[in-house]
């Protein structure tokens, strides 16, 4: 099963999101970027890959135990920007502008209970919400033009749960399946 842990948001922040995104499509030109689904927008804490039933059923354990301890909290939509950088960039994301050090501290939470379960990934968490994944060449100007724009109508969103979530690769985008939910205090 491919899985990772994250967080899905109410329809306020997903509406702020969507303005980013279609502020971005706007200016990326045709075919250039594959737009995630409105639907499919989160916030990643961590990638986990492809694990077996018993690993699976250990992370979803380490799931429930580290959203234990936390309290929920309130983020909001920040700018866009771009990894690995805005002169190549692959991915176009929006940023988080209040929440980010309640995210860090959960994430970092998050990772020591699933290390401490045995379950290794790549452990670089940054706060952001992918909108887009570059596929082509982008128009002249693209990242001067995008990079920074913030929603007029920034979102708010309560982050209270964590999600162990399976993704399911299918021609149209993938599919999400939730398969642990754990609530934060």
């Amino acid at each position: 099963m491919r899985l990772f842990v994250s967080t899905a948001f109410d329809s306020e922040f997903t509406e702020a999101l969507k303005a980013a995104a279609d502020y971005a499509r706007a200016n990326a030109g045709q075919g250039a970027v594959k737009w995630v689904a409105p639907g499919n927008f989160h916030l990643t804490y961590a990638f986990l890959g492809d694990l077996g039933e018993k690993a699976a059923s250990a992370a979803a354990e380490a799931v429930r135990a580290a959203a234990g301890g936390q309290r929920a909290f309130d983020i909001t939509a920040g700018a866009i920007g771009m990894f690995p950088s805005a002169r190549r960039p692959s991915v176009i994301w929006v940023g988080v502008d209040q929440g980010a050090p309640e995210l860090r501290a959960l994430a970092a939470r998050l990772a020591e209970f699933l290390a401490a379960a045995g379950i290794m990934f790549e452990n670089r968490f940054e706060p952001h919400i992918t909108v887009g994944r570059v596929k082509g060449p982008l128009p002249d100007g693209f990242a001067r033009r995008v990079a920074g724009y913030s929603p007029s109508r920034r979102g708010r969103s309560r982050v209270a749960s964590v999600e162990l979530m399976r993704s399911e690769l299918a021609p149209e985008g993938p599919v999400y399946t939730s398969m642990t939910s754990a609530s934060l205090l």
